[in-house]
């Protein structure tokens, strides 16, 4: 199974927040499927979700956690080199051809594509995270939306 994440750059980590995420990181990692999770690994959320998907693998040996960039510049091979150990893979989809401009939209619509589920933080309809939320579920992907006060 492959979870994919998008939330607002500007997520301030709560509590409960976390205690969701990890709960439903738990749930889906008690089948025997490998679990596959995309983080984009620019903004608070991603941050966030990167480091739950991290504390989640401490009980779970099935869950891969796994970067996907935009884009290969030298700041970013040596912000990896620094991060080392920390995601299981990093993932450049064949974005060679796409503007810079719109590189990061791309990447986060490659991600939705191939997410079985998307879990996210959204509370407003504009921005990138917004943006991929909206084409999530124009797929007809199933959502999670943290930022609801509703547990799924």
């Amino acid at each position: 199974m492959i979870v994919t994440f998008c939330g607002h750059r500007d997520f301030q980590e709560t509590g409960d927040v976390k205690g969701r995420l990890t709960g439903i990181l738990a749930t889906l990692a008690d089948s025997n499927e490998t679990l596959i999770c995309y983080t984009g690994g620019y903004g608070s959320f991603d941050r966030f979700a990167a480091r739950c998907v991290k504390e989640a693998q401490k009980t779970a040996e099935n869950i891969r956690n796994c970067l996907v960039v935009p884009y290969l510049t030298v700041s970013l091979q040596k912000e990896l080199k620094e991060r080392e150990g920390f995601f299981d893979e990093v993932i450049y989809p064949a974005l060679e051809n796409v503007p810079p401009k719109y590189a990061i939209l791309r990447r986060n619509e490659w991600m939705a594509e191939r997410a079985d589920l998307v879990i996210g933080y959204i509370t407003h309809n504009f921005g990138g995270a917004a943006k991929t939320w909206q084409y999530a579920k124009r797929k007809g992907i199933p959502l999670i939306n943290l930022a609801d006060n509703t547990t799924p």
